[in-house]
């Protein structure tokens, strides 16, 4: 799935490029210059349908491509990944501690500070993102999701709307790239992806997809469309 990333993984690599001469020295100031650079290069960052703190979020991004993609050591770089990286430094330090089975509800107040709904998504965010840009196993975000669903069932219809919003999103990619091209093969794929995520009731609806692929991958949208069957009626509703 690189090439659908392509661009954002070279705006975040030129984002760098401009950290490395430590320009940015609070967090604010690399989150409104991320919305920026993402607009001088016409795209959008990851989500569904909301809009709410999205670039902040998209800073799980910019770190990730940082750490994996160029390979700059958070050890070596401590003064950038230390005051501009702090959420998803702890977020990604909390999954693993998740993930090598230790307890979420205590991993999440060690690093997090508190047990809040928005710092559980942002440590699943991270690993979200890690997974669609190739540097996570789509089994880490899996095994995460369980943990934490069996930890803070309070937060059940969130985990579903998450759910939907990561099928929606591999559907669209799938579109974006040709892999999908008709409604039997994204019927196919949204039917593997529920079953395993575990959530029959998952299923996103069509106008999530085309969200995604047309406005955040910027996918033609006339194949999308056809792709997925969209007539004019279907979208007028």
């Amino acid at each position: 799935m690189y090439e659908v990333h392509r661009r954002r993984i070279e705006a975040c690599t030129y984002i760098w490029s401009v950290l490395l001469k430590k320009t940015f020295k609070e967090r604010k100031q690399v989150v409104t210059f991320l919305e920026k650079v993402y607009k001088q290069y016409n795209i959008e960052p990851i989500r569904g349908k909301t809009k709410i703190e999205i670039f902040d979020k998209e800073m799980a991004t910019l770190y990730l491509v940082g750490k994996y993609g160029l390979g700059f050591n958070p050890h070596d770089y401590g003064d950038i990944f230390n005051n501009i990286f702090t959420v998803e430094l702890k977020s990604e330090r909390t999954a693993d501690i998740i993930l090598s089975g230790g307890d979420p509800e205590q991993a999440i107040k060690e690093n997090m500070g508190d047990i809040d709904e928005n710092l559980v998504f942002r440590v699943i965010r991270l690993i979200f993102t890690a997974s669609l840009l190739g540097f996570r196993d789509e089994k880490d975000l899996v095994k995460l999701l369980e943990k934490l669903e069996e930890r803070f069932p309070q937060y059940g219809k969130r985990f579903l709307r998450f759910k939907k919003f990561y099928i929606a999103f591999r559907i669209a990619e799938g579109v974006a790239i040709g892999k999908i091209r008709n409604r039997l093969e994204k019927e196919a794929l949204k039917h593997a992806l529920c079953i395993k995520l575990n959530a029959t009731r998952a299923a996103p609806s069509d106008s999530l997809v085309r969200e995604i692929a047309v406005n955040v991958l910027k996918a033609d949208e006339a194949e999308v469309n056809d792709a997925l069957k969209i007539d004019r009626i279907e979208l007028s509703l």
